[in-house]
């Protein structure tokens, strides 16, 4: 027997074994037809054999991305092992054994897909093109958003709407803001109604905003030497992406938040593909400081997010500080200025601190719920907060909001009296009941790190429709039946047939991997691309207070040109001006 014939007949070995632990883990093995099972197993092989010609590339790389590849490889595929992970049933009846090999064969199964995709990358080299890409290309790569943007406005006009949405829309027209949502974007909103008063002129601002966006990621990552018919196929894919269309015209600041974060990300793409060179002209830095100040006020944790953002660009590119220093600096004084004397003068009334509480709240729950170990003196103080019978009636694991908005019996000015008594009796809690805490941790932020939703869970998707009886008297217009009904099918079906497609752990998973990508093809730099959206991203895991969606909705924005960044190589500090840049 040839050589290459035993490596193939190893490879398909282990394919077999691959493939068998797959099945195994999404399905009771005995179900699974043995065609099924061929055709999974040669599938697996094509991926080890690609993964197999990844060595001498691996060989060939820096000390240091060889041992972050064994980390990234180790801890990657583990994670994406835990977050699609089921219920499992039918494997939890076997020994322990035979649940511990096919652990070991998903975590495998997913290193070689994972390390192939490295490798077809890695293996891939843009050619160079000199020639100067004209800003108009923006508007040229921004009409497939709009087009089919537009189609879902048409079919469920003048957009969706909320109780969230319909708060803002009052303090919009009345001008009595909260900092529940925030105030200069809802002002925003004010200026927009008093234009046209629909909440289609919101949808409208909504739809152009992103598509700014995809604009700028197509004219970007051409003038970064993408081929056109891959940005073509990437912004397509954006486009018509259920997730994306309904958003943007569904009116949450979220939408609007996460196209500043999208716009932001770009930019900081331009930033690190340039070596920093881009920093030196105005134009940029007006755009920076346009797309920051919305990222700054769109949401309450935007500021932070930039904060952190443009600090490690002024230290990672110090040789370029001079225009942006203090242009974020005059930034951040206007920040301050904003939230503190003029949202005095305009009698802004604060949020509530609740909102920080959405993990505690849940934890404090289980451990009631599952009758944890809590002393009498722990237990009174509980009970004032919110009746024990009420917190087994109202806790639901995924969810803190049935218990904060039982208005009549949820008592939280018994901790707004005294933030300390209740820290210390929070801590004191979770360090008498860390499995129960764990477990309701785990479960309250399933939405950030679940690619699988749970069984016992749920997910926040969308709405097509304007909330019913609202005292606005608002209501949705059918401007064509076959439109709207055309649409409908189309959410429907793509939500039946696509599991993942409303889980942003779906997302963030593959933008790591393609960051991780980008990194070894470039550097450490690479990992900015990844900032602001991980930083949001552990904002929301800090203080998520139900599985929707739209909080991490710039997640999947920056998914498909993540993708394509990862095949562009980025410029050295010892490269000369290109003529085009």
């Amino acid at each position: 027997m040839s050589k290459n014939i035993l490596r193939w007949v190893i490879i398909s070995a282990f394919g077999l074994y691959l493939s068998g632990s797959m099945l195994f883990f999404f399905m009771p093995i005995r179900n699974v037809s043995i065609l099924i099972v061929l055709l999974v197993t040669a599938i697996m092989a094509g991926f080890v054999y690609y993964a197999l010609k990844f060595r001498p590339m691996l060989r060939e790389l820096p000390k240091g991305k060889q041992i972050s590849y064994a980390i990234f490889g180790t801890l990657f595929p583990l994670f994406i092992a835990v977050s699609i992970r089921g219920e499992q049933p039918y494997l939890a009846d076997n020994q322990f054994v035979v649940i511990l090999a096919v652990w070991f064969g998903v975590i495998l199964a997913v290193l070689a897909i994972v390390t192939a995709i490295i490798y077809w990358c890695l293996s891939v080299t843009l050619s160079p093109i000199k020639k100067r890409i004209s800003p108009w290309k923006i508007a040229l790569y921004a009409i497939p958003s709009l087009v089919v943007s537009s189609f879902f406005l048409l079919a469920f006009y003048p957009g969706a709407m909320t109780p969230d949405s319909l708060a803002q829309w009052d303090q919009a027209h009345t001008h009595k803001y909260t900092d529940w949502h925030p105030v200069i974007h809802t002002m925003l909103l004010g200026v927009l109604v008093k234009i046209w008063d629909s909440p289609a002129i919101i949808a409208i601002f909504q739809i152009v905003l992103i598509g700014a966006g995809t604009g700028l990621a197509g004219w970007s990552l051409e003038h970064a030497r993408v081929p056109k018919p891959f940005i073509w196929v990437a912004l397509l894919l954006f486009a018509i992406s259920p997730v994306h269309a309904i958003s943007s015209i569904t009116l949450w600041k979220d939408v609007a938040y996460s196209a500043a974060l999208f716009l932001f990300t770009l930019l900081i793409f331009m930033i690190v593909r340039s070596s920093g060179r881009v920093l030196q002209r105005w134009p940029f830095i007006a755009g920076y400081a346009l797309i920051g100040f919305m990222v700054m006020f769109f949401r309450h944790n935007g500021f932070p997010v930039f904060l952190i953002v443009t600090a490690f660009v002024l230290i990672m590119y110090r040789s370029y500080w001079v225009k942006l220093l203090p242009v974020a600096a005059t930034m951040i004084l206007i920040y301050q200025i904003i939230v503190n004397p003029v949202y005095t003068a305009l009698q802004v009334h604060p949020s509530d601190p609740q909102e920080m509480l959405s993990i505690p709240t849940q934890q404090i729950a289980a451990i009631v719920t599952e009758d944890g170990d809590m002393t009498e003196k722990q237990r009174d103080y509980v009970n004032r907060i919110f009746p024990i019978e009420k917190w087994h009636e109202k806790y639901n694991p995924y969810s803190v909001d049935s218990i904060k908005f039982s208005w009549g019996d949820y008592d939280r000015f018994t901790i707004y009296d005294d933030w300390g008594r209740y820290a210390r009796n929070y801590l004191h809690l979770v360090k008498q009941n860390p499995d129960i805490a764990a477990g309701a941790l785990f479960k309250q932020t399933s939405l950030i790190w679940q690619i699988n939703e749970p069984a016992d869970g749920y997910t926040s998707k969308y709405t097509t429709n304007i909330y019913l009886n609202n005292e606005f008297g608002l209501v949705n217009t059918v401007l064509n039946d076959d439109l709207k009904r055309s649409a409908f099918s189309y959410l429907k079906v793509a939500d039946e047939s696509i599991p993942f497609l409303w889980r942003p752990a779906f997302y963030t998973a593959l933008a790591l991997l393609f960051t991780y990508i980008a990194y070894l093809r470039n550097g450490w730099r690479a990992w900015l691309l990844l900032l602001p959206v991980a930083l949001n991203t552990g904002a929301v895991f800090v203080g998520i207070p139900a599985q929707d969606f739209r909080y991490l909705l710039a997640n999947s924005m920056i998914m498909l040109p993540l993708i394509l960044i990862s095949f562009v190589k980025f410029e050295t500090r010892r490269m000369e001006v290109a003529k085009d840049d």
